[in-house]
Protein backbone atom coordinates (compact mmCIF):
# COMPACT_ATOMS: atom_id res chain seq x y z
CA UNK A 1 0.00 0.00 0.00
CA UNK A 2 2.53 1.87 0.58
CA UNK A 3 4.52 2.82 -2.50
CA UNK A 4 7.01 5.14 -3.00
CA UNK A 5 5.48 7.50 -5.06
CA UNK A 6 2.55 8.05 -2.68
CA UNK A 7 4.79 8.41 0.34
CA UNK A 8 7.27 11.29 -1.50
CA UNK A 9 3.78 12.74 -2.73
CA UNK A 10 2.38 13.55 1.12
CA UNK A 11 6.03 14.59 2.41
CA UNK A 12 6.04 16.63 -1.11
CA UNK A 13 2.89 17.75 -0.38
CA UNK A 14 3.17 18.56 3.05
CA UNK A 15 5.62 20.26 3.12
CA UNK A 16 5.21 22.60 0.57
CA UNK A 17 1.69 23.15 2.34
CA UNK A 18 1.10 22.52 5.95
CA UNK A 19 4.42 23.20 6.97
CA UNK A 20 4.40 26.76 5.75
CA UNK A 21 0.90 27.42 7.40
CA UNK A 22 2.68 25.98 10.58
CA UNK A 23 5.96 28.28 10.05
CA UNK A 24 3.83 31.38 9.26
CA UNK A 25 1.92 31.14 12.51
CA UNK A 26 5.13 30.76 14.53
CA UNK A 27 7.89 33.11 12.92
CA UNK A 28 6.41 36.42 13.48
CA UNK A 29 6.79 35.88 17.65
CA UNK A 30 10.85 35.76 17.54
CA UNK A 31 11.55 38.92 16.04
CA UNK A 32 8.58 41.17 17.05
CA UNK A 33 10.47 43.83 19.21
CA UNK A 34 12.60 44.10 15.56
CA UNK A 35 9.89 44.20 13.76
CA UNK A 36 7.77 47.04 16.34
CA UNK A 37 11.31 48.91 15.77
CA UNK A 38 11.12 48.65 11.95
CA UNK A 39 7.93 49.95 12.24
CA UNK A 40 8.68 52.95 14.39
CA UNK A 41 11.89 53.82 12.26
CA UNK A 42 9.54 53.92 9.33
CA UNK A 43 7.20 55.96 10.46
CA UNK A 44 9.90 58.85 12.41
CA UNK A 45 11.28 58.91 8.62
CA UNK A 46 8.02 59.26 6.60
CA UNK A 47 6.06 62.09 9.15
CA UNK A 48 8.99 63.20 11.43
CA UNK A 49 8.10 61.93 15.18
CA UNK A 50 7.40 58.82 16.84
CA UNK A 51 4.83 56.25 16.31
CA UNK A 52 2.86 56.34 19.62
CA UNK A 53 2.06 53.25 21.57
CA UNK A 54 -1.64 52.94 20.82
CA UNK A 55 -0.52 52.74 16.76
CA UNK A 56 1.92 50.66 16.90
CA UNK A 57 0.35 48.00 18.64
CA UNK A 58 -2.73 48.10 16.20
CA UNK A 59 -0.30 48.52 13.20
CA UNK A 60 1.43 45.09 15.08
CA UNK A 61 -2.21 43.28 15.73
CA UNK A 62 -3.03 43.59 12.44
CA UNK A 63 -0.04 41.85 11.02
CA UNK A 64 -0.29 39.13 13.77
CA UNK A 65 -4.09 38.32 12.87
CA UNK A 66 -4.23 39.29 8.98
CA UNK A 67 -2.76 35.84 8.46
CA UNK A 68 -5.72 34.62 9.53
CA UNK A 69 -8.33 36.69 7.43
CA UNK A 70 -6.20 35.69 4.06
CA UNK A 71 -7.06 32.87 5.07
CA UNK A 72 -10.06 32.53 5.59
CA UNK A 73 -10.35 34.16 1.74
CA UNK A 74 -8.52 30.96 0.38
CA UNK A 75 -10.36 28.96 2.04
CA UNK A 76 -13.41 30.47 0.76
CA UNK A 77 -12.06 30.31 -3.09
CA UNK A 78 -10.18 27.08 -3.29
CA UNK A 79 -13.75 24.86 -4.13
CA UNK A 80 -13.76 26.61 -7.99
CA UNK A 81 -10.06 26.49 -8.37
CA UNK A 82 -9.54 22.61 -7.42
CA UNK A 83 -13.09 21.46 -9.69
CA UNK A 84 -11.22 23.25 -12.54
CA UNK A 85 -7.27 23.24 -11.97
CA UNK A 86 -7.11 19.62 -9.47
CA UNK A 87 -5.80 18.81 -6.92
CA UNK A 88 -1.98 18.89 -7.50
CA UNK A 89 -1.97 21.48 -10.06
CA UNK A 90 -4.12 23.79 -7.32
CA UNK A 91 -1.27 23.00 -4.75
CA UNK A 92 1.48 23.61 -7.48
CA UNK A 93 0.30 27.39 -8.76
CA UNK A 94 -0.68 27.93 -5.15
CA UNK A 95 3.04 28.51 -4.58
CA UNK A 96 2.66 31.46 -6.76
CA UNK A 97 1.26 32.51 -3.17
CA UNK A 98 3.81 31.80 -1.15
CA UNK A 99 6.88 33.11 -3.30
CA UNK A 100 4.96 36.22 -3.79
CA UNK A 101 5.03 36.45 0.13
CA UNK A 102 7.97 35.67 0.96
CA UNK A 103 9.98 38.93 -1.36
CA UNK A 104 7.24 41.00 -0.27
CA UNK A 105 8.29 40.35 3.50
CA UNK A 106 11.53 39.76 3.01
CA UNK A 107 12.30 42.66 1.10
CA UNK A 108 10.19 45.30 3.33
CA UNK A 109 13.30 46.05 6.07
CA UNK A 110 15.47 46.78 2.70
CA UNK A 111 12.36 48.95 0.74
CA UNK A 112 11.68 50.74 4.29
CA UNK A 113 8.11 49.83 3.76
CA UNK A 114 6.22 48.22 6.61
CA UNK A 115 2.94 47.66 4.66
CA UNK A 116 4.92 45.28 2.64
CA UNK A 117 5.39 43.24 5.38
CA UNK A 118 1.19 43.23 6.18
CA UNK A 119 0.38 42.71 2.94
CA UNK A 120 2.56 39.72 2.38
CA UNK A 121 1.32 37.99 5.57
CA UNK A 122 -2.31 38.31 4.63
CA UNK A 123 -0.99 36.83 1.04
CA UNK A 124 0.69 34.07 2.60
CA UNK A 125 -2.73 33.61 4.47
CA UNK A 126 -3.99 33.08 0.87
CA UNK A 127 -1.89 30.34 0.34
CA UNK A 128 -2.51 28.67 3.80
CA UNK A 129 -6.47 28.72 3.43
CA UNK A 130 -6.31 26.82 -0.25
CA UNK A 131 -3.40 24.62 0.87
CA UNK A 132 -4.93 23.45 4.05
CA UNK A 133 -8.09 22.65 1.97
CA UNK A 134 -6.24 21.04 -1.44
CA UNK A 135 -3.83 18.91 0.68
CA UNK A 136 -5.89 16.82 2.85
CA UNK A 137 -8.31 16.29 -0.45
CA UNK A 138 -5.31 15.29 -2.44
CA UNK A 139 -3.92 13.19 -0.01
CA UNK A 140 -7.19 11.55 0.68
CA UNK A 141 -7.66 10.83 -2.86
CA UNK A 142 -4.37 9.15 -3.97
CA UNK A 143 -4.50 6.84 -1.12
CA UNK A 144 -5.64 3.23 -0.90
CA UNK A 145 -8.68 3.24 1.59
CA UNK A 146 -6.67 1.07 4.15
CA UNK A 147 -4.60 3.72 4.78
CA UNK A 148 -6.33 6.71 4.28
CA UNK A 149 -6.35 7.67 7.91
CA UNK A 150 -2.75 7.36 8.57
CA UNK A 151 -1.86 9.18 5.77
CA UNK A 152 -4.54 12.36 6.63
CA UNK A 153 -2.16 12.63 9.82
CA UNK A 154 0.30 13.53 7.54
CA UNK A 155 -1.03 16.95 7.54
CA UNK A 156 -1.30 17.73 11.00
CA UNK A 157 2.53 16.30 11.87
CA UNK A 158 4.07 18.91 9.41
CA UNK A 159 1.75 21.83 10.62
CA UNK A 160 3.54 20.99 14.13
CA UNK A 161 7.00 20.53 12.59
CA UNK A 162 6.59 24.31 10.51
CA UNK A 163 5.52 25.53 14.44
CA UNK A 164 8.97 24.35 15.69
CA UNK A 165 10.53 25.53 12.96
CA UNK A 166 9.66 28.87 13.30
CA UNK A 167 10.53 29.13 16.60
CA UNK A 168 13.96 27.52 16.10
CA UNK A 169 14.77 29.40 12.90
CA UNK A 170 13.66 32.47 15.25
CA UNK A 171 16.59 31.69 18.28
CA UNK A 172 18.80 34.85 18.31
CA UNK A 173 22.03 32.26 17.42
CA UNK A 174 19.73 32.05 13.91
CA UNK A 175 18.18 34.46 12.49
CA UNK A 176 16.57 36.47 15.45
CA UNK A 177 18.21 39.45 15.33
CA UNK A 178 17.82 42.95 14.12
CA UNK A 179 19.62 42.41 11.07
CA UNK A 180 18.26 38.91 9.99
CA UNK A 181 14.81 38.76 10.82
CA UNK A 182 13.85 39.44 7.25
CA UNK A 183 16.11 35.77 6.50
CA UNK A 184 13.07 35.07 8.62
CA UNK A 185 10.59 35.16 5.91
CA UNK A 186 12.61 34.79 2.47
CA UNK A 187 13.11 31.05 4.09
CA UNK A 188 9.66 30.42 3.07
CA UNK A 189 10.79 30.27 -0.74
CA UNK A 190 12.57 26.93 0.33
CA UNK A 191 9.69 24.72 0.60
CA UNK A 192 7.89 26.13 -2.03
CA UNK A 193 10.85 25.50 -4.39
CA UNK A 194 11.09 22.10 -3.50
CA UNK A 195 7.58 21.46 -4.15
CA UNK A 196 7.29 23.08 -7.56
CA UNK A 197 10.59 20.73 -8.80
CA UNK A 198 9.54 17.82 -7.36
CA UNK A 199 5.53 17.91 -7.40
CA UNK A 200 4.72 17.65 -11.22
CA UNK A 201 6.36 14.40 -11.35
CA UNK A 202 3.56 12.85 -9.38
CA UNK A 203 0.13 11.46 -10.23
CA UNK A 204 -3.02 13.77 -10.08
CA UNK A 205 -5.56 12.51 -7.90
CA UNK A 206 -7.60 9.86 -9.83
CA UNK A 207 -11.07 10.89 -8.62
CA UNK A 208 -10.49 14.32 -10.02
CA UNK A 209 -9.40 12.92 -13.35
CA UNK A 210 -12.33 10.17 -13.62
CA UNK A 211 -15.71 12.90 -12.21
CA UNK A 212 -13.99 16.28 -13.15
CA UNK A 213 -12.20 15.84 -16.38
CA UNK A 214 -13.77 12.65 -17.60
CA UNK A 215 -10.67 10.74 -18.07
CA UNK A 216 -11.08 7.10 -17.35
CA UNK A 217 -7.74 5.61 -19.05
CA UNK A 218 -5.48 8.48 -16.54
CA UNK A 219 -7.64 7.79 -13.76
CA UNK A 220 -6.44 4.07 -14.13
CA UNK A 221 -3.35 4.63 -14.71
Amino acid sequence: NWSGSLIVASLIGAFGSSFLYGYNLSVVNAPAVYIKKFYNETWERRYGFSVDEGTLTLLWSITVSIFAIGGLVGAIIVTPIVKFFGRKCTLLLNNVFAVAAALLMSLSLLAGSFEMLILGRIIMGVDAGISLSALPMYLSEISPKEIRGSLGQVTAIFICIGVFTGQVLGLPEIFGQESRWPYLFGAIIVPSLIQVVILPFLPESPRYLLLEKHNTSKAEK
